[in-house]
């Protein structure tokens, strides 16, 4: 049986390339139209015929999304798929409309959590994509709860998360290498944080802020900083002004295929968020079975319960993030319940291979 050609549209960032390289393989002919590149998009996109827009900003929205817009309804034309997945990106709906073409929408988290606040133009843009949409899909509970609230009824929505891949990110992977190349003795306690350096969202400076009070407890504690972004120079001039730069250790962008080692050299995960749905960074260290400290939110709390499989602090409160990493750190056995519970967690819902399969469900109700 010859399976559908699936045209996606939206950013070409980890999400797009995971998704599309995984339905390409299943047999589906796919193609992405990408106006934009987030930085930890890979190198890389030959398993799939890619057509790149000029890339939107606030300053030149005005005049580039007709321009995208119309280029889009061409390429459109020229492809002619079956379908059409819409990712995150709601301006783009009129364009498929125009092309006559069934499509679907997939929520990201931030573009959906931010409608109940955001501008009239932008709620009407993210409600006409919604109505347009034969189905929608998003990755969490609050964010149906959103389209809901804005009169999409419920049973168009779709909950799959983006899921991990558990070949890839385990308990079995060796994370010795990295403790001996950032020098890191047997007993020492090692945190990690694997978000981007965006204050606005993943607040960062919440975590350096933290290590102080960590410290004062608990010495033994060493912080791995992973990530990129503009707070960058900020959060590394934060750690010397609170005189912590010893333990704090910024280790850049790491390859996707690389981070599970990063996450297995530590033994306990910190998300600072103050904005998330699911995010895929927690699901990753709950599949390595690290157990998770997260902001008290309520994409986080689709995951993490607390005292079953980790701990929950409020978002911006470094003091309360230090007293329960400072709880995690001094109680091995704890650290040992919640991975396990984590691992468990993941099977049952968040595999790559049963998200994917889900979208193909979806695909086969709407075309």
């Amino acid at each position: 049986m010859t399976k559908l050609s699936v045209c996606h549209i939206g950013p070409l960032s980890i999400h797009s390339y995971r998704l599309t390289k995984s339905l390409a393989r299943r047999g589906y002919s796919v193609t992405l139209i990408a106006d934009s590149e987030a930085w930890v998009a890979p190198e890389s996109t030959k398993f799939v015929p890619t057509f790149t827009l000029p890339a939107l900003t606030q300053s030149n929205f005005p005049n580039l999304f007709l321009a995208n817009s119309i280029r889009i309804v061409r390429l459109l034309r020229k492809i002619q798929p079956d379908l059409v997945h819409l990712h995150a990106q709601h301006y783009y709906s009129t364009a498929i409309v125009l092309s006559g073409l069934p499509f679907i929408l997939n929520s990201w988290g931030t573009e959906v959590l931010e409608l109940p606040t955001t501008s009239f133009p932008r709620r009407t843009l993210a409600k006409m994509a919604a109505v347009q949409a034969r189905k929608i899909i998003v990755d969490a509970r609050i964010l149906k709860y959103i389209w809901k609230s804005m009169g999409v009824p419920a049973q168009k929505t779709e909950i799959i998360p983006f899921g991990v891949d558990t070949d890839v990110f385990n308990p079995q992977v060796n994370g010795d290498v990295v403790r001996k190349n950032l020098g890191f003795e047997r007993n020492e306690i090692v945190v990690i944080s694997t978000r981007a350096f965006y204050s606005s969202h993943y607040d960062v400076e919440c975590l350096v802020k933290a290590v102080p009070f960590v410290l004062d407890d608990c010495s033994n504690v060493k912080f791995i900083v992973k990530g990129s972004g503009p707070q960058e120079h900020h959060l590394r001039n934060l750690a010397k002004q609170l005189g912590v730069v010893s333990h704090v250790y910024f280790v850049g962008l790491v390859p996707h295929h690389e981070l599970a080692q990063y996450l297995r050299a530590a033994d306990i995960y910190v998300s600072t968020s103050r904005v998330d749905s699911t995010s895929v960074s927690l699901l990753e260290a709950m599949a390595c079975g690290v157990p998770p400290v997260v902001t008290n939110i309520p994409g986080n709390r689709e995951w993490v319960r607390e005292n079953v499989n980790g701990l929950l602090f409020p978002s911006g409160d470094a003091k309360a993030l230090a007293e329960k990493i400072i709880q995690l750190s001094q109680n091995a056995e704890l650290r040992r319940k919640f991975g396990e519970k984590c691992l468990q967690i993941i099977k049952e819902r968040a595999s790559w291979e049963k998200c994917v399969s889900k979208v193909e469900e979806v695909y086969s109700q709407v075309v």
